[in-house]
């Protein structure tokens, strides 16, 4: 695939914007805009939970999660605007809060992320299949691909922890 991605790049430098819109379709035009719709939201969620985020580790990795989250909203707007789709509405530069939640603690903030990258891998998933375009295909299978590493890596995480909830044990 990475030839055919290369030669579609090739083939595109110093097409006017009207042409480069022809070579991709509505699907993903779509999946370009749900994937930055998604990191717009997943960054906004991560800087909330920084702010009440405790443990050291947890806080690095949120923060090492954030600066891949953003460049590849940088990527991804670069795309839109070189095919012309308009982009989103960017969520607020960051969140800070003044008071902290009890409620709100280390194993909160891992669960609820954990369940947001499981979510993101069909998504991402979708993306890859739906994708007709050798570039975008090769983009959006760089992306699943990141998110199942991420994914193992936080699960793993989480086991050392004891946040994961691990079922009984079946026994005949």
């Amino acid at each position: 695939m990475k030839i055919l991605e290369q030669i579609e790049k090739i083939s595109d430098i110093g097409k006017a914007q009207n042409t480069l819109q022809r070579e991709i379709n509505v699907v993903e035009v779509k999946h370009l805009w749900a994937q930055l719709v998604s990191r717009y939201q997943i960054i906004e969620t991560t800087d909330l939970f920084n702010n009440f985020v405790v443990s050291p580790d947890l806080s690095l990795i949120l923060n090492q999660g954030l600066k891949v989250l953003k460049s590849e909203v940088a990527e991804l707007e670069k795309i839109m605007m070189t095919y012309g789709i308009p982009l989103p509405k960017r969520p607020p530069a960051g969140s800070d809060s003044s008071y902290k939640v009890e409620e709100i603690n280390d194993e909160y903030i891992y669960t609820r992320i954990l369940g947001g990258i499981s979510v993101f891998i069909p998504i991402a998933s979708s993306a890859f299949v739906e994708s007709t375009s050798p570039k975008l295909r090769e983009l959006f299978k760089t992306y699943l691909m990141k998110e199942i590493d991420l994914y193992d890596k936080f699960f793993s995480y989480g086991q050392l922890k004891g946040w994961i909830l691990e079922p009984p044990a079946y026994r005949i």
